[in-house]
């Protein structure tokens, strides 16, 4: 799950229809880019998605520095700096702390 913290009409979306249905904050990955769902669809449905914004994402019990390259891990369902089998989603804007539950992000396409 993520949260669109500029706004919609800030960010930079497409449209998009995805296999499987999508709430609202829901993240996917298509063609290789971490997207944002923007409000609820469902499956085949087309939807606004975000793929460029900055995003407050989901993350472990992990500590992420600024500026840190960061990744979406489809298996865990949250963000983490391993890059090792996960899609990356672009780097930090600020630290998060192993007992924070989100990292804030620059969602950026690859």
């Amino acid at each position: 799950m993520a949260t669109i913290v500029e706004g919609v009409r800030h960010s930079r979306t497409l449209k998009y229809a995805h296999t499987e249905a999508v709430e609202a904050g829901d993240v996917i990955v298509a063609n290789g880019n971490v997207l944002v769902a923007v409000s609820d669809a469902d499956a085949g449905e087309q939807n606004v998605y975000v793929y460029r914004a900055r995003v407050a994402f989901e993350k472990g019990a992990e500590s992420i520095g600024a500026a840190v390259p960061v990744y979406w891990s489809q298996s865990s369902g949250q963000a983490t700096a391993s890059e090792a089998g996960n899609t990356k989603i672009g780097i930090t804007v600020e630290a998060a702390s192993a007992a924070d539950d989100e990292v804030l992000a620059s969602l950026h396409e690859n």
